[in-house]
């Protein structure tokens, strides 16, 4: 469960990523905007994937192939044309990213919470999985009201 979170948190990171670079004129709140969201979920992958290795001893969480080929996949699945550089269209996406996102943290929430209370790092994972999704709700009303203008 925490892959996919990091597999989901790596394509909104490109996707936002991708909007930022093609954000221009008068995007330019649009280019700030995706600027500070992309460099906390670097954070937050980063974190995950620390603890998810510590928890589990699987080092598979960290393939960047698999990783990068989930991501696209998330993508692909959102996006009618992941290259277009229409910056409405591409915020649009990077919305629908976030709510996977959100959707996924919110059942690992469930899932981590129901687990036996000395299972290892069950804290540590909660507190994780509860500082991203509060991240991810604020970005979510950033992105929705950037939209909006």
């Amino acid at each position: 469960m925490l892959k996919q979170i990091c597999d989901a948190l790596t394509a909104l990171r490109q996707y936002i990523l991708q909007t930022h670079w093609s954000s221009r004129g008068k995007a330019y709140s649009t280019h700030l905007l995706t600027d500070r969201i992309y460099s906390g979920i670097s954070d937050d992958i980063d974190r995950l994937k620390e603890l998810s290795i510590g928890a589990t001893n699987d080092l598979s969480i960290a393939d960047a192939e698999s990783t990068f080929k989930d991501a696209l996949a998330y993508i692909r699945a959102l996006s009618e044309n992941p290259s277009v550089s229409n910056t409405q269209a591409m915020l649009h996406t990077c919305m629908q990213l976030e709510n996977a996102v959100s959707n996924l943290l919110q059942q690992a929430c469930e899932y981590y919470s129901a687990l036996p209370a000395q299972t290892p790092y069950k804290a540590g994972i909660l507190n994780a999985l509860g500082d991203i999704d509060e991240k991810r709700l604020r970005d979510i009303y950033l992105i929705k009201t950037e939209l909006e203008q």
